[in-house]
């Protein structure tokens, strides 16, 4: 199986890293700093699951370049969407299945309608696993969990192919049986998460264990959970509690990539993620009061 990792950052280099170092068949497409660090010095992945140093990869700033491949790893960020995808066409071939790990939930129905080849996957990625600079990930704590699924069976099937590839990487991939439920059940998490460590400026382990934060945080998620539900989302009733007891199980030092973000100065996904559940909040008549004050005092930090 050929692959392409589109975007070297935290999520682009540590799974691509893992399939590089299993010598799966993997070609990356970086541009700028990235494109010259990952040239000049390889990639690189600090982890407790095994650290990783891999050199003279395939490396380019052209798609074409690569040609057509049996999997895209699109790792860029949500924003970023629309204007890549136009640029995948000479990764693609009827067959290719390109998997979208970006945070929220309205990836693939965002890509079906600029994506003529191939096939969409809804991949959902639980994990801290961060760029310290270019070329170089870190990988913090032990979780580090990719489930893959589409909405079809030929999409499942494919899923169960690329899943047992990562699996022979040693990356734990099983297949969602529901795309939507398990991008919903990461959301639920992730958007709360996201925005309540933006709005207080702490990693998890602080966030947690203070009483109002942590109270913040359940409000996030019964929110996103209630606007799921609205949404014809099947979720498990104690979502909301199994996504708090994943939060403790984090790596105290853990950060959300939209803090990390917002610590350098660089765009927010706030418009995919607390805008997302107003914006929906909105149209079904969910009350949404934290992710609307969220969404507030961070949209200015969504543009370029």
């Amino acid at each position: 199986m050929k692959f392409a990792v589109v975007g070297v950052g935290g999520v682009g280099g540590y799974y691509g890293g893992r399939l590089a170092a299993g010598h799966c068949d993997v070609s990356f497409l970086a541009r700028g700093r990235s494109l010259q660090a990952l040239l000049a010095q390889g990639l690189s992945i600090k982890s407790a699951l095994g650290d990783v140093s891999l050199h003279d990869l395939k490396i380019t700033d052209r798609p074409e370049t690569i040609g057509p491949v049996d999997v895209v790893l699109l790792c860029i960020k949500a924003y970023d969407l629309e204007a890549v995808a136009t640029s995948l066409t000479p990764l693609l071939h009827d067959d290719t299945a390109v998997l979208c790990p970006q945070n929220g939930v309205d990836v693939v129905d965002r890509l079906t309608p600029l994506l003529t080849r191939g096939h969409l996957l809804g991949a959902v990625v639980y994990g801290n696993t961060m760029l310290t600079e270019p070329g170089k990930v870190t990988h913090v704590g032990t979780l580090a969990r990719l489930r893959i699924g589409g909405r079809d069976d030929l999409a499942q099937e494919l899923s169960a192919e690329i899943s047992s590839v990562f699996r022979s990487s040693g990356v734990d991939a099983q297949v969602a049986g529901d795309i939507d439920a398990a991008l919903w059940n990461k959301f639920v998490l992730f958007s709360a998460m996201s925005a309540a460590s933006c709005l207080a400026d702490l990693a998890t382990g602080p966030l947690r264990v203070d009483p109002d934060y942590r109270a913040m945080l359940k409000r996030g998620m019964r929110e996103t959970a209630a606007v799921a539900r609205a949404h014809g989302v099947k979720l498990e009733p104690d979502i909301v509690e199994r996504s708090l007891s994943i939060v403790d199980e984090m790596a105290a030092e853990s950060v959300p990539s939209m803090l990390l973000d917002l610590r350098a100065g660089r765009r927010l996904e706030i418009e995919h993620l607390s805008g997302t559940v107003v914006r929906l909040g909105n149209l079904l008549g969910i009350d949404v009061p934290f992710h609307s004050a969220a969404y507030g005092a961070l949209k200015h930090q969504a543009k370029e």
